[in-house]
């Protein structure tokens, strides 16, 4: 159990240089270590009361790999879009990359807005959201951290996307 802040403050300290120096090694890339280093850590906050400190290196090396084979997958996606864009230019069709480009500013403008909505209407759901939808944090794990019944977790889950979709799915739909 890692269940006070001190003690995943020691674990950080203990292991982050060897979790920057895997993902370093692994992607080539200082920034993208980076970015998998502080993934790696927030993912382990979220699960730090059901982890046996016995084993938390392991299980920072095995997330540390899992998340650089996400982002290799991501980044294979977007270089099967560019190839196909080159495609249709090879092809003498027109393509309009800049249009594409804003599209994805629009869409990442917007998904900034919506959280921070959210943020701002009920920090609590914000909270729950991010660690369900965006670390992958079970739902289960989030109740027993925050105290809360696994219904409550799934009430703020709810009224999140509810209220998100209330405040945005106009906007979105236009995208």
């Amino acid at each position: 159990m890692l269940n006070t802040e001190d003690k995943f403050q020691e674990i950080y300290e203990k292991y982050k240089n060897l979790v920057m120096k895997v993902a370093f090694d692994m992607t080539g890339d200082f920034h993208i270590a980076q970015d998998i280093c502080q993934e790696t850590f927030l993912k382990l906050y979220g699960f730090q009361n059901d982890l046996d400190e016995t084993r938390v290196k392991s299980w920072l090396m095995v997330v540390t790999a899992n998340l650089i084979r996400d982002r290799f997958r991501k980044t294979n996606r977007r270089k099967e879009v560019l190839d196909e864009f080159q495609e249709v230019a090879d092809r003498g069709e027109e393509v309009n990359c800049i249009d594409a480009y804003l599209d994805q500013l629009d869409r990442q403008d917007l998904k900034h807005r919506m959280l921070e909505g959210l943020r701002k209407r009920n920090p609590n759901w914000y909270e729950v959201f991010i660690l369900v939808e965006y670390l992958d944090v079970p739902r289960k794990v989030i109740a027993k951290q925050k105290g809360i019944a696994l219904s409550t977790v799934d009430s703020y889950l709810k009224k999140s996307m509810k209220w998100l979709k209330e405040h945005y799915q106009k906007e979105y739909d236009e995208l």
